[in-house]
């Protein structure tokens, strides 16, 4: 991750995601850019549940992240970071796979770069 980034550049993506699910879509991806995660928030529901962002390709998701452990309705928010949390491999979308639990609300901030 080289550059700081401007916070007009700054797009939003956010989503409600089931327990167990793997790959689930959180920003399409974007022909040879990469997509940085500046924020990020989880929030979980009646039931501890983990979460783990993936870089996609066609196939399989990658982890980029480590595994994010959320107690029943609990979550965490890692606040702005003008270099970025973790990024995709370009040309591939940002998902998230969650742990057997409860739905997770999900919340990303992100540039293409």
């Amino acid at each position: 991750m080289a550059s700081a980034v401007s916070t007009t550049s700054v797009l939003s993506a956010i989503a409600n995601v089931a327990a167990s699910q793997t790959d689930a879509s959180l920003v399409t991806a974007v022909a040879g850019k990469i997509i940085r995660v500046v924020l990020f928030r989880l929030h979980t529901g009646a039931s501890a549940t983990t979460v783990t962002f993936n870089s996609k390709p066609a196939g399989a998701g990658t982890a980029i992240s480590e595994t994010f452990a959320c107690g029943a309705n609990g979550g965490r928010a890692d606040g702005f970071s003008p270099v970025g949390h973790f990024e995709t491999a370009a040309g591939e979308g940002l998902t998230v796979t969650t742990g057997s639990g409860a739905t997770t609300g999900i919340g990303v901030k992100y540039v293409v770069v």
